[in-house]
């Protein structure tokens, strides 16, 4: 499935960027966008003969604004003699959703960008023109305002979505909630980035033979590691390198449930309790000296994508707006004017066109 590509690479690109409360900052965006689009959704409503109101949209995504936010919680973080260790809640990866109703997209939308997870909706009942795509155009045209990829967050036909792909599945039955996740399996993995460290490894090597622990030795790059970590769930994967970039890198990418950075896999442990459909927790080892001190490491990940500039929701409509918002809104507009160049998904682009001709035309 291409899409999960796309997905991936979307996770990747959200979850490495490190501004401060920025999905507070992209969900107070886009209710300013809902608020302005009023109109547009009113005579979606109309024409769709739907049975829903514009405030319902808007109550839906306020019950899902307030809900918890979890995103890198941690109660026992600490610092000891040598390295810090911690145990986090962070994002599951992709997570499809199956579900018809416009409301329960909005929410999970919300969700999804609360908790840094890539959202896609498989719907049994697909339609370009409907009320779930003119909300994900809202949603992701301003993701990419923050310069946040477009394919975070996707709609797609039931029959488009590989299950078996996905980190996590939602279905609802008789309004009962089912979540199937992909278990993390028994194996560890050690990736070897810097070979400089192979006397250590030779020790580690030892240790583990000794404990009767399953470990797998891995090197190459830090993106082929990565994928085959996904790929393997593993229960404890560690990285042995001296560059703090890729260490930051591999502690938020990789899918386990220990990630270390120059560290024994003999200190992992058995993580399974999650506080929502959101999150697992994962627990993190790294060395506190000063020559990968990732406290004080920062990055911007940037990525070379096709160019896709257009932003369908341009148009204003100041009235419904207060002045403060006004105030916000335009700062939004003038500072973050998005620059992200990439490949959206073909069903996205589809939808953009269509309900671009039908609510804008010139």
């Amino acid at each position: 499935m291409e899409d999960i590509k796309l997905l991936n690479d979307a996770f990747r690109i959200y979850n490495l960027n490190s501004i401060p409360d920025l999905s507070k900052r992209v969900l107070d965006y886009i209710l300013l966008r809902l608020i302005d689009n009023k109109e547009n959704f009113e005579k979606m409503i109309e024409m769709l003969k739907a049975d829903i109101s514009f405030n319902d949209i808007l109550n839906a995504f306020n019950e899902a604004y307030k809900e918890n936010d979890f995103y890198k919680e941690s109660d026992n973080y600490k610092q000891g003699t040598d390295y810090y260790s911690g145990d986090f809640l962070v994002p599951i990866g992709n997570i499809v959703v199956e579900t018809n109703n416009v409301l329960d997209v909005i929410k999970y939308f919300v969700g999804g960008i609360k908790s840094r997870n890539t959202i896609t909706i498989s719907q049994t009942e697909y339609y370009e023109l409907s009320l779930s795509n003119m909300v994900l155009i809202i949603f992701v045209e301003a993701l990419a305002k923050f310069n946040i990829s477009r394919n975070t967050l996707m709609i797609l036909p039931f029959e488009e979505c590989m299950y078996e792909e996905f980190d996590e599945i939602i279905e609802f039955e008789n309004d009962e909630m089912n979540i199937k996740q992909k278990s993390f399996s028994s194996k560890n993995i050690i990736y070897i980035e810097n070979h400089a460290f192979d006397p250590e490894i030779e020790i580690e090597k030892n240790r583990l033979k000794t404990k009767n622990i399953n470990f797998e030795i891995i090197d190459g790059t830090l993106e082929s590691a990565l994928e085959k970590i996904k790929k393997e769930k593993p229960k404890c994967a560690t990285i042995y390198t001296r560059d703090p970039s890729i260490a930051y890198n591999f502690i938020t990418l990789a899918n386990s449930q220990n990630v270390f950075v120059n560290s024994s896999l003999l200190n992992a442990e058995e993580l399974n309790d999650k506080p929502n459909k959101f999150y697992y927790r994962k627990k993190i080892m790294y060395p506190s000296g000063q020559e990968i001190n990732l406290d004080e490491y920062y990055k911007e990940y940037t990525n070379q994508y096709r160019e896709i500039k257009t932003d369908l929701f341009t148009k204003e409509n100041n009235n419904n707006l207060k002045e403060e918002n006004k105030e916000i809104k335009t700062d939004i507009e003038n500072n973050n004017e998005t620059a992200l160049i990439e490949v959206v998904n073909p069903w996205y682009k589809r939808i953009f066109e269509k309900i671009k001709k039908l609510f804008f035309r010139k």
